[in-house]
């Protein structure tokens, strides 16, 4: 799969555009909170057809080892991203109060990229829950390894550090990325 994903954003590197992040009531493109180009929809549309199956077929066990409540197996956003020279995102969590959010419960990052990786950095860090914002928070360091996939709670606190490699687009960090909601229960249920 690695070397088809590496083919389908090679070919489409100039649909990929800035990715926008939402900042209290505010979205856009914010390069302080993230550096990071996002694959076009009609294009990732094509990735989502090839990746989903093979994804939903590890979510039991993703759902069993992260103890979370039932995953809804149609409300699954995926997105493709490039991280080049300089890419980055600060601290943030992807389930918060904004209505699109606030219903996801997992979240997930495959890695993609040439090999011999070409590309330093980029590393996810993932904070311990429950413990205190500030610089000597404790954290995981997940390196980005080609063909690797990480499950998270979407609630959990992460961020990526700056990435460093040349000036041609496939020697950045790719993912496909994304997040699953909960089911939704009626109100009263």
């Amino acid at each position: 799969m690695r070397d088809r994903l590496l083919r389908d954003v090679s070919a489409a590197s100039e649909r990929f555009a800035p990715g926008s992040v939402t900042v209290g009531a505010d979205e856009g493109i914010n390069l302080k909170v993230r550096n990071v180009l996002v694959l076009d929809e009609p294009t990732r549309r094509e990735v989502r057809s090839r990746f989903l199956p093979k994804l939903r077929t590890v979510l039991p066990e993703v759902q069993r080892r992260l103890r979370v409540e039932e995953l809804d197996m149609e409300r699954i956003e995926m997105t493709v991203t490039a991280l080049l020279n300089g890419g980055f995102y600060a601290a943030h969590r992807d389930a918060a109060d904004h209505l699109e959010t606030r219903d996801r419960l997992v979240s997930y990052v495959c890695y993609f990229h040439r090999a011999p990786r070409p590309f330093t950095g980029g590393d996810l860090l993932l904070h311990d829950a429950g413990r205190p914002a500030g610089p000597a928070r404790a954290f995981s360091r997940i390196e980005p390894l080609c063909d690797s996939i990480v499950f998270f709670p979407s609630d959990r606190l992460h961020e990526i550090t700056p990435v460093a490699c040349g000036a041609e687009f496939g020697d950045g960090r790719f993912t496909v990325n994304g997040w699953i909601s909960g089911v939704r229960r009626p109100a009263g249920a």
